[in-house]
């Protein structure tokens, strides 16, 4: 095997389990020893931490790593050949998500249950800045954008900067989840997914060779009422809930991952709606289903922090195997031309899928090896996801991409009216009005400005 050093710049990388975790995947792929990882957070606490973490796992593996931290961005940049972006932007004292709860309460004052995602503004206003400082500081860099929104961001960067630039998600490994409920073998399952990032859907599904799609509508037929009266699910559990089962009816193709979660307000206007569709959590989003899973990242904090400051070994917490994290394979196949098929979101210049314009970013499979990433022509999606769902969802997303790039909060008054809970033009206004009046949003209300 050839093997290349590279510089990686982590953006973020006080996401300490995700940092770790990629340490971890550079230290066995074998290919990429000697390179030097660069992590960058602005706090430093959290930054400290991975970093004495990753140095402790390179350490235990024996394994050639150099690793830096650094709380300026634009000095992690400097000499980058890899950027990988998994950031939550904060605001002063409040973490990320404590800053996404404050938006999400605002919202639900003026009547939009568990908020309208306004912390995607303050995330995309943060990807089109990192996208202006690696066209100025490392142009040749392949940005991997793993945090969201990667639909928008990837658009945003890839319409208004034109950086190379690569959107990573786990969504589209739902199938599995399918497959497994299914009660069939992993390994005589293929499948393929593509859309928009968490609003994919499965346009083809196989067992051994033959279309598996019979094999799922004999088991909503047969055993799906059974599981969904197991109240032992995870909160997480909505690949094969009701509500995704409703939207494969109704649309004709099986949502995977995310898309679940995301497609039709009507699951969504209450908790028991949620309930009625995604278990007795309510799902991923609802109040239970979310305050359990940012229980699950201080958990996962706890685990990393042990893992430093324990006489044991990380290893022990991190297991020295490849995670299904694509990003280390990813570097590995553009650095040195090790060839694979991966699910990518980039833009749309190659037509992945017709019935979108070139600059658009679409997810779907993708060829990467040493050339670069070349996305893989997707069978035409049925007239009822591509009219019901695709282009609703690109609308939205056009105007969030829109209202960033152009400063224009019109545009974002416009996405806000065409949401289904919104009553009056006062509703929406006072919503913005509120919401840019946050002594935490100083630096959106003068963008807008």
């Amino acid at each position: 095997m050839r093997k290349t050093a590279v510089r990686i710049a982590i953006i973020g990388a006080g996401s300490a389990t995700f940092s770790a975790g990629i340490v971890r995947d550079l230290c066995v792929c074998g290919g990429l020893e000697g390179s030097h990882v660069v992590f960058m957070d602005i706090d430093e606490r959290r930054l400290d931490l991975i970093n004495r973490l990753g140095e402790k796992i390179a350490r235990e593996l024996d394994v050639k790593l150099f690793f830096s931290k650094t709380t300026d961005r634009r000095e992690a940049l400097k000499g980058a050949d890899f950027v990988i972006n998994t950031v939550q932007v904060k605001a002063e004292e409040l973490e990320g998500h404590d800053w996404v709860e404050r938006q999400r309460s605002t919202a639900e004052r003026h009547g939009y249950y568990r908020g309208i995602r306004l912390h995607n503004l303050t995330q995309l206003h943060f990807m089109l800045e990192l996208a202006c400082d690696i066209k100025e500081i490392c142009p040749d860099a392949w940005l991997l954008q793993s945090s969201n929104p990667v639909f928008e961001g990837c658009t945003l960067m890839h319409r208004a900067v034109g950086i190379k630039i690569i959107g990573l998600c786990h969504g589209h490994y739902g199938y599995r989840h399918v497959a497994q409920v299914l009660g069939l073998d992993e390994a005589d399952v293929t499948a393929q997914m593509t859309g928009f990032n968490h609003w994919i859907w499965m346009s083809d599904f196989r067992y051994q060779g033959k279309d598996a799609y019979p094999l799922l509508d004999k088991w909503i037929i047969e055993k799906a009422e059974a599981y969904w009266a197991d109240d032992t699910r995870r909160y997480s559990d909505v690949q094969m809930s009701k509500g995704a089962i409703h939207q494969y009816r109704l649309f004709g193709l099986m949502p995977i991952g995310d898309t679940p979660r995301m497609v039709g307000w009507w699951y969504h206007t209450d908790l028991e709606t949620k309930k009625k569709w995604f278990g007795s959590h309510g799902g991923f989003d609802s109040e239970i289903g979310w305050g359990q899973y940012l229980n699950g990242i201080a958990a996962s904090l706890k685990r990393v922090e042990d893992a430093v400051l324990s006489n044991g070994k990380a290893t022990d917490v991190f297991k020295p195997v490849q995670s299904g994290e694509q990003i280390v394979p990813i570097i590995n196949a553009l650095t040195n031309d090790v060839e694979g098929v991966y699910q990518v979101n980039i833009p749309n210049t190659g037509r992945l899928l017709d019935e979108f314009p070139k600059d658009v970013v679409v997810e779907g499979p993708g060829i990467v090896n040493g050339a670069g990433v070349f996305g893989i022509k997707a069978r035409p999606l049925p007239v009822s996801v591509v009219v019901g769902a695709m282009i609703p969802r690109w609308r939205e997303a056009e105007q969030l991409v829109e209202c960033i790039r152009q400063r224009n909060l019109n545009i974002l008054k416009l996405l806000l009216l065409g949401d289904a809970r919104s009553r009056s033009l006062d509703q929406v206004e006072s919503l913005l009005d509120e919401w840019l009046s946050d002594p935490h949003n100083t630096a959106m209300a003068n963008y807008f400005k």
